[in-house]
C-alpha cells in the first residue's frame, strides 16, 4: 500500500501526464481510450505488483529460491492481463464489454458502470490471487477451514471493488478531483486528492491481507 501511495504522489506532484509518458518508453502501452478513461487504475496495478514482490521477498518459505522464477512469472502475467495490448488489458476490455452490454440492454448507466467495475475486480482478483499462490507455491495457512478461506476471498474481492470505485468514481461522477489528468498534469490539490484517495482505496484490501495473509 505504501509503495502504491508513493507512486500516486509521484505521478501527481511530479507533473506526469500523457504527454510526458508518450515521449518515453511506455508510450506503446500507456495510451488510448482505456488509459484516458481509467488512468487512476494504474495505482491498483502498482499495488498488485508490489504485493507479489513483497510476498516473494518477505514471507519465509522452504522453497524461497524457487521464487526467483515464480515471482517474475507472476508479475509478468499480471502486467500482461492489465497492460496488453495497451493499458487496461483484458481486465478493462472485458469489464467494458460487460458493462456496455448491460447499458445497451436498457440498464441505467450508473448500474452498468458498477457491473463493469465488479467484473473487472473478478478478473483482476483472479490474476492477482493466482500470482500470489504461484509465488507461495501453495495456499497460505493450509490448515484454515474452507469456509474461512471463502469468506476471506469474498472480503478481498469486495475490497478490490471498493478500490476501483473510489479511484474511478470522481471522474465518472463529474467531479474533477484529478483535473484533466492524464491529458494534463495535476495541480497540487489534484495530486493530493489522488494520493489521499489511493490510500483510502487500498487500505481495506491491505488490512485484510495483513490479517489473513
Amino acid at each position: 500500500m505504501i509503495v502504491a501511495v508513493i507512486a500516486a504522489a509521484a505521478l501527481g506532484f511530479g507533473g506526469v501526464s500523457r504527454f510526458e509518458i508518450q515521449a518515453g518508453p511506455f508510450a506503446p502501452i500507456l495510451h488510448g481510450f482505456f488509459f484516458d478513461a481509467f488512468a487512476p487504475l494504474i495505482i491498483l496495478v502498482i499495488y498488485a505488483v508490489a504485493r507479489i514482490i513483497a510476498i516473494a521477498l518477505l514471507e519465509p518459505s522452504d522453497l524461497a529460491l524457487a521464487r526467483f522464477v515464480t515471482a517474475p512469472l507472476a508479475v509478468a502475467a499480471l502486467l500482461a492481463a492489465a497492460l496488453y495490448p495497451t493499458f487496461g488489458g483484458i481486465i478493462a476490455r472485458s469489464a467494458f464489454f460487460a458493462g456496455g452490454m448491460m447499458f445497451v440492454e436498457g440498464m441505467i448507466l450508473g448500474a452498468a458502470w458498477l457491473i463493469g467495475v465488479a467484473f473487472a475486480a473478478i478478473v483482476f482478483g483472479i490474476v492477482l490471487g493466482a500470482g500470489v499462490i504461484f509465488v507461495r507455491l501453495g495456499f497460505g495457512e493450509p490448515g484454515r477451514p474452507r469456509r474461512a478461506r471463502l469468506a476471506t476471498g469474498l472480503m478481498r474481492y469486495a475490497a478490490l471493488v471498493f478500490a476501483g470505485l473510489v479511484l474511478l468514481l470522481p471522474g465518472w461522477g463529474g467531479v474533477g478531483l484529478y483535473g484533466d489528468w492524464p491529458a494534463w498534469p495535476m495541480q497540487p490539490g489534484e495530486a493530493a486528492a489522488l494520493t489521499g484517495l489511493s490510500l483510502i482505496a487500498l487500505a481495506p484490501h491491505a488490512l485484510i491481507v495483513r490479517r489473513h495473509g
